[in-house]
């Protein structure tokens, strides 16, 4: 049974766990707990019988929201909860939503795209592990 809920804080260790496999350049536990105590960061994740298989990490930036990570747990990807769960967010929007991912990251490109993401700039170097170009993604509440 597939859920989609708030992160609680007995939540952050599994989602540090699934950042941790995801991200190069992840963050430490203690920056996901600072984070999850400020109010201006909203945390969801999926969940598949009880157990995180992924997260959104949203920052309200006043006049836009920012995903600052999403990431699905390496033995849920290709299931669609990604797509779920950016879903999940997109309708429930009351302002726009960015995003940045890498150019080489096809698959998360192709879901912002069928999901109606508009590409509208490109980071040159922006990721300073590899030197990699982010695209700039913007989700309006016209692409609803």
């Amino acid at each position: 049974m597939i859920e989609i809920r708030e992160i609680e804080e007995d939540d952050l260790i599994p989602l540090f766990d699934i950042e941790q496999i995801s991200f190069k350049n992840s963050y430490r536990i203690s920056t996901l707990a600072d984070m999850y105590g400020n109010s201006s960061y909203e945390f969801l994740g999926i969940f598949n019988r009880n157990r995180m298989a992924g997260y959104i990490i949203l920052l309200d930036s006043i006049d836009v929201y920012e995903v600052i990570k999403i990431a699905i747990s390496p033995n849920y990807r290709g299931k669609g909860l990604g797509k779920k769960l950016l879903s999940f967010v997109l309708g429930d929007l009351d302002k726009n939503l960015i995003l940045e991912v890498r150019v080489s990251n096809d698959p998360a490109i192709k879901l912002y795209e069928d999901l109606g993401f508009e590409k509208i700039n490109i980071r040159k170097g922006y990721y300073g592990d590899t030197g990699e170009d982010g695209i700039v993604y913007l989700f309006t509440n016209e692409n609803k």
